[in-house]
């Protein structure tokens, strides 16, 4: 059994993805503390002039989790929408957006991590083609924190191997999960071959919102990201 663990984040990038599709079950970590300012609530995509932010507003008190962290209004949706619709209308895989994403983002969300998440499994299961098992942690009872933490969700799902971001190597404890007989391994942060982007007078720009990628390639995705 292969695990792997995030932060639901708002349209994350590729390397988000890729951690997902190397997994049997992924597991949504939203019963920890939201981080300000992070990527959980933002990303970037591409316009004529550069990159540009997408923020969904927050109402974020200290020590607030992931589940419990409400959008404060619904304004955003009409600017995402707009904003998308600008920069991307003549993108090679615009019509994803239209029927797939479009309805998503025209819900009447309370919750930024079920925005999040509803947003992952749709283009994991409509983009990527993989049928994953996606679990929050608010789902499971837990009780550790860091390390420990992942350590007690990977316990819990039988796993054999827990796949980490490079990140893990600065708070993982690699031998409580030697001891466990689970094996981590540290994805690279990888960096998808260049694929065809808007805006080429700007040359590449890497980094950005896997949205960017979804919305430039279309059904031939393997050809710029191998699995």
């Amino acid at each position: 059994m292969i695990i792997s663990i995030h932060q639901p984040q708002y349209f994350p990038w590729l390397p988000y993805y890729y951690k997902i599709l190397k997994a049997d079950i992924f597991i949504f970590l939203d019963n920890v503390q939201y981080q300000k300012n992070g990527m959980q609530n933002r990303n970037e995509l591409k316009n004529a002039n550069g990159k540009f932010w997408l923020t969904v507003p927050v109402k974020v008190n200290l020590g607030d989790k992931i589940k419990d962290i409400k959008i404060s209004n619904m304004n955003w949706i009409k600017k995402h929408i707009k904003s998308i619709e600008i920069n991307y209308n003549k993108s090679n895989n615009y019509h994803f957006f239209k029927n797939e994403i479009l309805p998503i983002l025209h819900q009447d969300w309370n919750y930024l991590s079920q925005l999040n998440s509803a947003l992952i499994k749709t283009i994991i299961r409509k983009y990527f083609m993989c049928d994953i098992e996606f679990i929050n942690q608010s789902e499971i009872q837990t009780h550790s924190k860091g390390s420990n933490l992942i350590l007690e969700i990977c316990k819990y799902f039988s796993a054999d191997i827990y796949l980490s971001g490079p990140g893990g190597l600065n708070y993982l404890d690699l031998n409580l999960f030697s001891n466990e007989n689970i094996e981590v391994k540290i994805l690279k942060n990888f960096l998808p071959s260049k694929y065809p982007q808007m805006y080429s007078h700007l040359g590449f720009i890497n980094s950005l919102s896997a949205l960017d990628f979804i919305l430039n390639v279309n059904s031939k995705w393997d050809k710029y990201l191998k699995i």
